[in-house]
């Protein structure tokens, strides 16, 4: 039995219908847009896949597991798969919307990451227009080659980043794509590379897309320190280091494990080792040879 795709277009409607394909990640199955009529209605019934509609004018209301929502313009609505839904256009406004349908194994998690769950199917869309002509685009590849296939699932793509973008923007840490073992173990590797640099935390938990407060919990939970805490112990170690093994002076080794103030670095480095940058490099390690346990902690500290 051959498999049919339908493409429709006309005045006031225009779909791509039934075009998955294989894929086991994520995968367009349809989308299209329409100028409802008044009233119209669709549902109740329920989705194989995920559905978001983006409301680009007038209004209507949506009922998903009994709730029901007023939707207007700029706003966008999830229909979750097997969840039994209906949607209304106004009366007096009709809305005009756009849809796309997906599915695959990394769809429900597009969907968290795009701040929509089936608590929550409904949030205002910024980037509105910016989807339209995406949505528009992927119509446009309607024919069934593989060049077009590719470029429809492009700009599904480029749809639900630029959901996931502007959630995490509005709202950042709220959901997160990977273990925070994995956002820590970035945020050290970067630490280790860029210690001598001027480094803020709150830039590093944006360079990796999470927020402060979620990478300083996760940091502290895998390695018992802050982002910052670590910060200063990996430069105090550095410094330790170039102070026995170079000759470079305290300003020299200051400014390398990045303090441009040589104060503000003496004081730090005095609270972690307990004496001057210069006094500890002036010293000898010695070996204290003991005979019970305990003994070294007595005499000295």
């Amino acid at each position: 039995m051959n498999r049919m795709t339908g493409y429709t277009s006309s005045a006031k409607y225009k779909s791509l219908e039934d075009i998955q394909r294989d894929s086991s990640e994520l995968c367009l199955c349809y989308c299209g847009w329409e100028q409802c009529e008044p009233g119209h209605r669709y549902g109740p019934n329920r989705r194989r896949n995920y559905v978001l509609h983006f409301v680009s004018k007038g209004s209507g209301k949506l009922e998903v597991n009994g709730n029901q929502y007023h939707i207007k313009k700029g706003e966008a609505f999830l229909l979750p798969p097997a969840t039994e839904a209906w949607y209304e256009a106004d009366k007096e406004d009709p809305w005009f919307y756009s849809w796309v349908g997906f599915t695959g194994s990394k769809a429900k998690a597009c969907v968290d990451n795009a701040g929509f769950s089936v608590k929550k199917p409904v949030r205002s869309i910024a980037c509105l227009s910016h989807i339209q002509e995406l949505i528009e685009k992927i119509l446009e590849e309607y024919q069934l080659s593989f060049k077009c296939e590719l470029r429809r699932n492009a700009y599904l793509l480029e749809i639900l980043a630029d959901l996931v973008e502007e959630y995490m923007r509005d709202a950042p840490g709220t959901v997160h794509f990977y273990p925070g073992t994995v956002y820590v173990r970035h945020a050290v590797d970067y630490i280790n590379q860029h210690y001598n640099e001027k480094l803020r935390i709150s830039e590093l938990a944006t360079y990796i897309g999470v927020n402060r407060s979620y990478l300083t919990s996760s940091f502290k939970k895998v390695t018992g320190y802050s982002p910052q805490e670590y910060l200063m112990l990996l430069r105090m170690d550095k410094a330790a280091s170039m102070l026995k093994k170079t000759d470079m002076s305290v300003n020299a080794v200051a400014a390398a494990v990045g303090y441009s103030d040589q104060l503000a670095f003496s004081k730090i480095f005095k609270q972690y080792y307990g004496v001057s940058p210069r006094t500890f490099r002036e010293s000898e390690e010695q070996l204290v040879l003991c005979t019970h346990k305990g003994e070294f902690q007595t005499k000295f500290f």
